[in-house]
């Protein structure tokens, strides 16, 4: 249909679906029903990849579909294209049909979830008063949450809270930018939005603090932080971090306000303030092998090498370090997410679109090659290539434009087409002059998932640093700190000179939050006890059964957070215990150890003593 592909469907997912085509806007309930609506929205939520029928079918009925389940969704999609409009060929275009499955094709459509990230990413990139601006126009077109007319469907929640926390991220980013700017009612309401998304956000705290002082009302700040500190209080058995009572102290004493706030360029991490890269630490044997694996690559021989560690030990450095080195070489980049496994081929498409942006064929040239890349379609044609088309397509596209580099970040979150992709390029491409380096955490990676069984040219496996390998930074407490993680190291440097733009304390203490309520609990009373400690010892503190906490502990082992030691537990890194330990009050170390002291001595005196019963908490 001609002049298609400039008629965008404007379409909104913030608060209830809305459509607006050919001029007529159309709510959540002129879609023809709910299941024609829902697979509208799954679509929508795919971004343009193709959505398998059966994978349709599991999201609208679960465990039970119905006996015809792909006739009921071809049922639903031809309801869908009537209502969205009478032009059958237009409709057609929208939705689109393969095999066994449907896809959205979004380059008819202006998706309103499409141009806040895209403004958020331009924002993560500018100066602060540009950033201030996209960050304005992205909170905009938050009209409500996220498919908001499905408030219990499991694909939505999923959605929906993703959102949630870029848009707590955008408010919090916004209020800082206002305060750079020097519009202090600005930044509090941006502030004041983001506490009730999230009571318990430290920085929205510290935020709202800064502006309500830097408006003179001093009281009202004051007042901020007694009720943010009662919450922590009552509800965790915290105290804030040591930043948010600093700030607290400074208003008391009416400290000058122009020294209190941000300032309008912020030290990306990584960098001194100066904006010097901290040098990397200890990995010049890592990154010299990948560097020689890569460049014997350009030389005429593909390879595939991967870096495997747990997390702060520095992977995305490496690969960092290894672009900076590779001067007049086509490189490609991505970081594959948790969010986007169950959509094809996406990191990969990232990686080669940034490699070959200026050299990507015309629509229609390689016809299978829009499986992999979906902006290839030419717009009149439907068919569906077999997977192995697509991948030949590459093939073809890979040779004409070598040599390049793919460099692939979190690979343990990559979907299995992908992974699929990187094994059958590395057979095909054996003598083409292509290296791809991808870099995963090793333990979140099983043994028998597809990632463990691509056969890599080398494995470079990333291990905590020395001391010796520390001591550039001129702390001799650091690796019994940090336990040789280099993330930990550089971001407690940073956190001294006041460079990082959340603090340290607050990204440490929620990454223990997300491994539940018991486990933090455990984890902050642990921090009492010290660097080691009895699981006795803390089940009888803190109420619960033995085994239970046993168990807990183990877990938590597995997630790097203690390591065994001995018959008892022992933090990993001591930087984690010691920023827990500050969230916790004297008064309550008090208690705590009174009562250790109190049930040793009944144990002592009565070792046939029942132990106490757990609390429910």
């Amino acid at each position: 249909m001609p002049g298609l592909a400039t008629e965008k469907v404007t379409i909104r997912l913030f608060g209830p679906l809305a459509v607006t085509i050919d001029g007529r806007r159309m709510g959540p309930r002129d879609l023809g029903g709910v299941r024609p609506k829902q697979v509208l929205e799954l679509l929508l939520a795919a971004r343009g990849h193709r959505v398998p029928t059966a994978r349709l079918a599991e999201q609208l009925w679960g465990q039970r579909p119905p006996q015809d389940a792909g006739g009921s969704l071809q049922t639903f999609v031809s309801v869908l294209r009537r209502r969205l409009t009478p032009d059958r060929e237009h409709a057609r275009a929208l939705v689109v049909t393969e095999a066994e499955a449907y896809r959205v094709d979004t380059q008819l459509v202006d998706l309103d979830l499409d141009r806040f990230d895209t403004l958020l990413e331009s924002a993560s990139r500018a100066p602060a008063h540009v950033a201030r601006r996209c960050l304005e126009q992205a909170l905009s077109l938050v009209r409500g949450e996220v498919l908001e007319d499905e408030p219990y469907a499991d694909w939505a929640q999923e959605l929906r809270g993703a959102y949630q926390a870029r848009i707590l991220g955008a408010r919090l980013d916004a209020a800082e930018t206002g305060l750079v700017a020097r519009d202090y009612s600005a930044a509090l309401e941006h502030a004041d939005v983001a506490i009730g998304m999230d009571g318990f956000s430290e920085r929205a705290h510290q935020l709202a603090m800064l502006a309500l002082y830097a408006l003179g009302r001093q009281h009202r700040a004051l007042e901020t932080y007694r009720r943010f500190h009662a919450l922590l209080d009552e509800e965790l058995g915290l105290e804030p971090l040591p930043e948010t009572r600093a700030l607290q102290s400074s208003i008391l004493r009416q400290q000058d306000v122009s020294t209190l706030l941000p300032g309008p360029s912020r030290a990306k991490a990584g960098q001194r303030p100066g904006g010097a890269p901290i040098a990397l630490l200890g990995r010049s044997k890592e990154l010299d092998t990948v560097q020689r694996i890569t460049r014997r690559a350009l030389d005429g021989s593909f390879s595939l090498a991967l870096v495997e560690g747990e997390p702060g030990l520095g992977k995305s450095r490496l690969l960092q370090e290894l672009a900076s080195s590779l001067p007049a070489t086509r490189i490609g980049r991505s970081t594959c997410s948790e969010l986007e496994r169950h959509l094809p081929y996406v990191p990969l498409a990232t990686a080669i679109r940034e490699a070959l942006h200026d050299l990507l064929p015309e629509p229609g040239a390689l016809p299978a090659l829009q499986e992999i890349l979906p902006e290839l379609r030419v717009d009149d044609d439907s068919r569906a290539f077999a997977q192995v088309d697509a991948l030949e397509s590459l093939v073809r596209l890979v040779e004409a434009h070598a040599p390049l580099v793919l460099l692939l970040d979190d690979l343990q979150w990559a979907d299995t087409s992908t992974l699929g992709a990187l094994a059958y390029i590395q057979r095909r491409c054996a003598a083409i002059p292509v290296a791809v380096v991808g870099a995963f955490r090793g333990d979140e990676v099983a043994d028998g998932d597809p990632l463990r069984r691509l056969t890599p040219t080398a494995v470079v496996r990333l291990e905590a640093l020395t001391e010796s390998e520390l001591a550039p930074l001129g702390d001799a407490d650091l690796h019994e700190q940090t336990g040789g993680n280099p993330g930990f190291a550089v971001a407690l440097r940073q956190r001294a000179a006041g460079d990082l733009e959340q603090t340290f304390g607050e990204t440490l203490l929620a990454r223990c939050r997300a491994e539940g309520a018991l486990a933090y609990r455990l984890l902050v009373w642990a921090s009492v006890l010290g660097e080691a400690f009895a699981p006795e010892d803390l089940s009888e503190v803190i109420r619960v059964d033995p085994l239970e906490v046993a168990e807990e502990l183990d877990r938590l082992c597995d997630r790097r957070l203690l390591r065994v030691a001995g018959s008892g537990f022992r933090f990993r890194y001591g930087i984690v215990r010691d920023v827990l330990l500050q969230t916790v009050s004297p008064a309550r170390r008090r208690v705590l150890h009174e009562r250790l002291a109190t049930t040793r001595r009944d144990r002592q005196s009565d070792p046939n003593q029942p132990r106490a019963m757990p609390l429910v908490r």
